[in-house]
């Protein structure tokens, strides 16, 4: 499937060029931009485009149906950093960022390693699971959850919403709606008393500009923190283990000690990403023929920005076939670009949780191998092309003996005594939330 949707983009770059007339959903027309330079144009330049989804033209003009189902992804939320630029926008994302900061990797890598031994211990005597409900999606969400402070009862309704977000079907506000109410709860309890999570940061700790965030700021970082982190890692996870999992070119290099797990994963971020398209982008003027694509492009234009599509384009890849395998290529979109990509902080923490996971089930779960010629489910939206089911058998590894193996899984992980910040956080928390 990956190859034929190089060559939907190859067909598509060769008759429009970088940028590609598109209907969404119900008829709603965009542009898709499948260039790898014009996707660093878009996201770079702030004075001619905006990700303030007030003002896409359509939207203005009442032609978006209320119940519009790719809307949560892009409708203006107050507070949220990823419809904002400029002060606003650095406000923000510095004060997640320096939270993001104090995240301990080592100690983050061990709950990690912990989490993962007890979702195998789930699975690992019968010699067969399904990689994605049984470890790639829950495990980034264990994560999240102690990231921001999330209870595990509240959790465990999480995941399957933010899923359902991703996914862009009827499901998708109501599924906004069920995430945004359990982060206020949450926020509700930081305010009042903080732990050491990022949501206790974002509430008591420094702010370099401005006032401190309100609660509707705070939720709408932690959601933002929370689909990017586990829906994303989730994804990545996911496919990279089909990479083994298949036995293909990338498998082998494996085996043959010619390509790392760190270098297939960045191989597999830039020609299978989970998230294969992020709505969008919003032209501040009118944009003539020839500036960004061959078409002039109205103000207000809403623009999909195509990171699968720019991450197979020749200018990216050196004009090699579609196949070829660039383990040391690092130019992929799969952390955005420009003022509004992932923070590195963040990028290090995904790169823990995923490699961490994937290297824990590798050595505990030896030749893993498709169940049958049925066993691989994709399913996904405009977003996000994931896996959605993957049965595989194997032969069990090393044992990890657990006392507490009948437990859940959010339950062990709210019962951990390891956390992802180091004890200082709390004493910081104390002395900015005096001032």
């Amino acid at each position: 499937m990956v190859g034929e949707l190089g060559d939907l983009y190859g067909n598509w770059r060769a008759e429009h060029g970088p940028v590609v007339p598109v209907e969404l959903d119900g008829g709603v027309p965009a542009c898709l931009v499948i260039g790898h330079r014009a996707i660093q144009d878009v996201c770079r330049s702030e004075a001619t485009y905006t990700s303030d989804s007030r003002h896409w033209s359509e939207l203005r003009a009442g032609r978006v149906p209320a119940d519009w189902p790719l809307l949560p992804q892009i409708a203006f939320q107050e507070g949220n950093a990823r419809f904002m630029s400029g002060g606003p926008h650095r406000r923000l994302r510095g004060v997640v960022t320096s939270g993001l900061h104090q995240v301990d990797p080592a100690g983050t890598r061990r709950f990690v390693e912990w989490v993962a031994d007890r979702l195998i211990d789930r699975f690992a005597r019968t010699g067969r699971a399904d990689v994605v409900a049984d470890y790639a999606a829950p495990l980034p969400l264990l994560v999240m959850l102690r990231l921001v402070g999330m209870p595990h009862e509240a959790g465990e309704n999480l995941l399957p919403a933010i899923f359902r977000l991703l996914e862009g079907g009827s499901e998708a506000q109501h599924a906004n709606t069920e995430i945004n109410a359990l982060l206020d709860q949450l926020v509700a309890a930081r305010r009042e008393l903080p732990e050491r999570d990022l949501v206790s940061w974002l509430i008591h700790g420094p702010v370099e500009a401005g006032p401190r965030l309100s609660d509707v700021e705070v939720r709408n970082l932690a959601w933002l923190t929370v689909m990017a982190g586990a829906g994303g890692t989730t994804g990545w996870i996911a496919n990279v283990m089909e990479q083994f999992v298949r036995g293909e070119d990338l498998h082998s290099l494996y085996l043959g000690g010619r390509a790392s797990i760190a270098e297939i994963m960045n191989e597999t971020h830039r020609t299978n990403p989970a998230v294969q398209n992020v709505m969008g982008r919003f032209p501040l003027r009118d944009l003539p023929a020839g500036e960004l694509g061959k078409y002039p492009i109205p103000r207000g234009t809403l623009l999909v920005l195509g990171l699968a599509g720019a991450n197979a384009d020749p200018a990216a890849t050196g004009g090699d076939a579609a196949g070829a395998h660039h383990l040391s290529n690092e130019y992929h979109f799969a952390f955005g670009a420009g003022p509004h990509e992932c923070p590195s902080a963040a990028q290090r923490l995904a790169h823990i949780i995923a490699q961490s996971a994937i290297e824990r089930f590798l050595v505990r779960c030896r030749g893993p191998q498709l169940e049958d010629a049925q066993a691989v489910r994709w399913g996904g939206s405009v977003i996000v092309r994931q896996l959605q089911s993957m049965r595989v058998t194997f032969t069990p590894g090393e044992a990890v003996a657990r006392p507490d193996a009948a437990g859940t899984a959010l339950g062990d992980a709210s019962r951990s005594s390891h956390s992802l910040f180091p004890p200082r956080m709390r004493t910081a928390l104390t002395a900015h939330g005096d001032r």
